[in-house]
């Protein structure tokens, strides 16, 4: 199964189509209607085992929900177009209305299924497809908490080293682009945008991972391992921020560079940048560049708008905070962004 996984499809298709099997199976040996459930178990597959289990329990009384718009608005109206609209219309209200957004999709396609089948017998339709319904839940569930169960370490890990070459890449090019006069880089927004969205993509998989192992054996030093990546994610998105900032600036004055100015700025960079990557044999910060550019901004602190090379300092300064106790972040793993 793993070989296949790995080969030719992903987990989340494995699973799905081992729930479905198992959910067709089951219907038909208890000579119940199929779709329902296979529907049902199809939607329902989640990334993880802890959320199949907390959106499934909102999903079943969302369904019934569902059935039971179905049943009354098919007994008022017949099986009509506006009993379609009617059903589907109301059921998601109620959902919402009752905060069972989790559940909303599998209700209102189990109240718009059901209306064909209703004739006559109408209470007897609803608890048979409530009952296939519940059958394709339970069985996605089950699927989704023994078989496969997702390992993200290795794609965090990745992707984690990628995002901190990545912002690495962009903070030493944009510098280079402000101390030599290009104040705004549509370029680098982009790119800039880009590693925001990657690193939201990997604090999900953290939270993915943690989240699964309160139903799964795990090491402690796995558990340990995703704690330290989550939090150099949420540095890395606190520096994003900043380089942000510095990419698309609000003024757009092109600032004068002495030659000692942009030997501090790019001194410090280097060193920001080291801080980056790694805690281990690095050189003090030049104190020197510091005390500049916080003398710099202290001339300016009298003014309603920052001239675009103070906002530069200030930003510059900000960084060096952030990083200034990297040392605490890499030793003491955390899931809590308070804790940093």
């Amino acid at each position: 199964m793993k070989w296949i996984k790995n080969r030719f499809i992903g987990g989340r298709i494995v699973k799905t189509g081992v729930a479905v099997f198992i959910t067709a199976f089951i219907c038909q040996l208890l000579n119940l209607p199929v779709m329902f459930a296979v529907i049902t178990a199809i939607v329902t597959i989640e990334p993880t085992a802890a959320d199949s289990i907390r959106k499934g329990m909102i999903r079943f009384p969302a369904s019934a929900i569902g059935g039971a718009v179905a049943m009354l608005t098919a007994f008022l109206l017949g099986n009509t177009a506006i009993t379609y609209a009617i059903a589907a219309v109301v059921t998601i209200w109620l959902c919402h209305k009752l905060r069972l957004e989790a559940g909303m999709l599998v209700a209102a396609l189990t109240a718009v299924a059901m209306i064909p089948g209703a004739e006559d017998h109408f209470m007897l339709t609803f608890i048979t497809r409530l009952g296939t319904t519940l059958i394709g839940l339970f069985t996605s569930t089950l699927v989704n908490f023994v078989l496969l169960p997702p390992k993200y370490e290795n794609q965090i890990t990745q992707q984690a080293y990628e995002s901190q070459h990545e912002f690495t890449a962009i903070f030493q090019q944009r510098i280079e682009e402000l101390l030599n006069g290009k104040v705004r880089s549509r370029h680098l927004e982009g790119t800039a945008e880009r590693l925001r969205h990657k690193l939201d993509r990997i604090e999900t998989l953290c939270k993915f991972q943690l989240e699964e192992w309160h139903y799964h054996k795990y090491k402690r030093e796995e558990m340990r391992k995703v704690h330290f990546h989550q939090k150099k994610i949420y540095l890395l998105k606190q520096l994003t921020y900043h380089l942000t900032n510095l990419i698309s600036p609000p003024v757009q004055d092109q600032p004068y560079w002495s030659d000692k100015e942009k030997e501090d700025i790019r001194q410090l960079t280097a060193q920001l940048i080291e801080r980056v990557h790694s805690t281990q044999h690095l050189e003090p910060i030049s104190r020197s560049s510091l005390q500049s550019m916080r003398d710099a901004l202290k001339n300016e602190t009298h003014e309603d708008e920052l001239p675009l090379k103070s906002y530069i300092y200030f930003e510059l300064l900000t960084i060096h905070a952030l990083l200034r106790k990297r040392k605490d972040f890499v030793r003491v793993p955390s899931t809590k962004p308070a804790d940093l």
